[in-house]
């Protein structure tokens, strides 16, 4: 299958399974419904000045958004899954424990995998000086109780090593969250985080799809997901309560369906 026909199979994937799509748009509607739950609790008992209450209420409230999370996560990842080992198959139904659990490993995956570039952004940020500049601005600053005393060569120093920073920042990121695509790919295929962690084996993997292909997928994959989720946005925008539900029931999960679709069959290429 080539690229064009890849994404043409994933682009008609999720409204083939329309069923499942829905189950998945419904779950998006409940994790936000949650999460407007938590917000409303918290700021509940904040204005009755129970900060205990509110903090235990707006605790509890987010258990079911985990769970819904995991079980969406854990979804995503059989349809890789699935569709690595039968690319002709139909979306694989639902089996909440199984999400679940799958779910909680691709947390573990994603934290490992960003674990690495959050370190090495720290290393940085203190071989820069970055974490000495903000602490003497902010102490100056802290102390007069205003940021005109502050050196213009400071302000420099610290604005240099800051955009340093970010741009080591984005540029491990964007590295980092490319391999943990094909890890994702990795763990669907062999349910192992330990196989899914190891960096050397995702590297050999790209080569095995080929450095040009694996780009050129990344580009469009890139390029369609941009466009959906402008469209996500266009619909709330312009029908700002119905059009925020249809978007979550039906554009969001489309886009996370065709991502974990075209996932699976780029790591069989």
């Amino acid at each position: 299958m080539n690229i064009m026909e890849l994404f043409k199979n994933s682009l008609t994937y999720p409204a083939d399974n329309w069923k499942q799509l829905l189950i998945l748009g419904v779950l998006t509607i409940l994790t936000t419904i949650f999460i407007v739950l938590e917000a409303v609790l918290e700021l509940l008992g904040i204005g009755l000045n129970q900060y205990l209450s509110a903090y235990i209420l707006s605790t509890i409230s987010m258990i079911p958004v985990l769970v819904v999370g995991f079980i969406v996560s854990g979804y995503l990842l059989s349809v890789t899954k699935k569709t690595i080992a039968n690319p002709e198959g139909e979306a694989p139904e639902f089996e909440l424990v199984t999400n679940i659990i799958e779910g909680i490993k691709v947390l573990i995956l994603e934290i490992v995998y960003y674990i690495i570039p959050l370190l090495i952004i720290l290393l940085v940020a203190y071989f820069t000086g970055a974490f000495n500049y903000f602490y003497q601005i902010f102490t100056t600053a802290a102390a007069t109780g205003s940021f005109d005393p502050i050196s213009n060569t400071l302000l420099g120093a610290a604005g240099t090593s800051f955009l340093e920073v970010v741009i080591v920042g984005w540029i491990l990121y964007l590295i980092f969250s490319i391999l943990l695509l094909v890890a994702r790919a990795k763990l669907a295929e062999t349910g192992s985080l330990g196989e899914a962690i190891n960096m050397v084996d995702v590297f050999n993997k790209i080569g095995e799809i080929g450095w040009g292909n694996f780009i050129i997928w990344l580009i469009i994959y890139a390029i369609i997901v941009y466009l959906i989720a402008a469209a996500f946005v266009v619909v709330s925008a312009f029908v700002p309560i119905i059009g925020t539900i249809i978007a979550m029931l039906v554009i969001s999960p489309f886009v996370d369906m065709f991502a974990a679709r075209a996932l699976g069959l780029i790591y069989t290429e």
